[in-house]
């Protein structure tokens, strides 16, 4: 019956979320400037709606995506590309073995969401 989900996120500046969101491999398939301003991100299965919020400061930002991938590193790789920063926003950091059984990466995108974005150790 329940077929998928996606988040809806806040974004500050439309133009700056569509940069980087582009440069992380994801097609935009829609934006609308109408009724605020709202844009629609595929990659494969995955789906990100972003409502804009002139007034959303990435600072204060407490939302987050746990993004599941079949390759991790592969991910890390083309992320390092990207030469984010260590602090600030964004930033990302590298590939590593948690605790809670998962291989994962953490990004902090231009609003301060968390993208986590990991795989089963086991598989």
């Amino acid at each position: 019956m329940l077929l998928s989900t996606c988040a809806i996120l806040p974004c500050a500046d439309m133009d700056r979320t569509v940069a980087f969101y582009e440069k992380l491999g994801f097609d935009l398939q829609g934006r609308w400037e109408d009724f605020g301003g709202y844009l629609i991100f595929v990659n494969d299965r995955i789906e990100l709606h972003f409502a804009h919020d002139p007034t959303h400061r990435a600072d204060t930002s407490d939302h987050a995506v746990y993004i599941r991938t079949d390759d991790v590193n592969a991910v890390g790789e083309m992320i390092a590309k990207m030469d984010l920063p260590d602090e600030g926003f964004p930033r990302a950091d590298g590939p590593s073995d948690r605790p809670w059984g998962m291989r994962e990466l953490h990004i902090l995108d231009p609003d301060g969401h968390l993208l986590r974005i990991g795989q089963y150790l086991d598989g």
